[in-house]
């Protein structure tokens, strides 16, 4: 139910901004934003990039509201577009810049060592270049699927391809970090 008053929302505020309601437009940034940025960063490895992705995919929003048929969700609909600047972004730009983890404020969990900091930025680094040494349409489904949690026929939507060929990407993806993984001494968690 929840997700359906979701939805509902999101159709309702993309109705007001086709109409020029910049507020719906401001109000759907909120929701959405965070969630874009971590998917475009994941995907560029370049937080800079990352921000700017995200700022397209709504300045997309606000001039092609329009475009938007209904047939998915809005949030799938965000994140398709943010897939396909993210491509674009990568094709225009192919040297991937990796931002070091140490550059990142981490916050301090109480009771948190510095020892167990410094493993678990280690950890993090390695997943970061991990997934860097996917194929794109991997990493796009992967992280689609752990690190947001959408269901594979919502990222078969928002990818353009099917719910198989989602499984597929996923199913290779984890096979491939397993190997890097397990050649050496650290173990994977796609959740790092």
């Amino acid at each position: 139910m929840k997700s359906e008053t979701r939805s509902s929302e999101d159709r309702s505020l993309l109705e007001r901004i086709r109409h020029g309601d910049t507020e719906a437009a401001g109000e759907l940034f909120e929701q959405y934003s965070p969630a874009l940025l971590r998917f475009s960063d994941r995907l560029l490895s370049d937080r800079g990039a990352a921000e700017e992705v995200t700022q397209e995919v709504f300045v997309k929003v606000i001039t092609r509201a329009h475009q938007y048929d209904g047939r998915a969700d809005v949030s799938s609909w965000l994140f398709a577009i943010a897939a396909n600047a993210c491509r674009d972004r990568r094709r225009r730009d192919r040297r991937a810049m990796v931002v070091p983890l140490e550059a990142v404020a981490e916050p301090a969990q109480k009771g948190e060592g510095v020892e167990s900091r410094l493993l678990a930025r280690e950890r993090r680094g390695a997943v970061r270049e991990a997934l860097e040494s996917l194929s794109e349409e991997q990493r796009e489904a992967l992280v689609l699927a752990r690190y947001h949690g959408l269901p594979y026929s919502e990222i078969a939507s928002v990818l353009g391809i099917s719910v198989g060929a989602v499984k597929t990407r996923i199913f290779r993806a984890v096979e491939t970090l397993k190997a890097r993984f397990t050649e050496g001494e650290a173990s994977w968690n796609a959740a790092n």
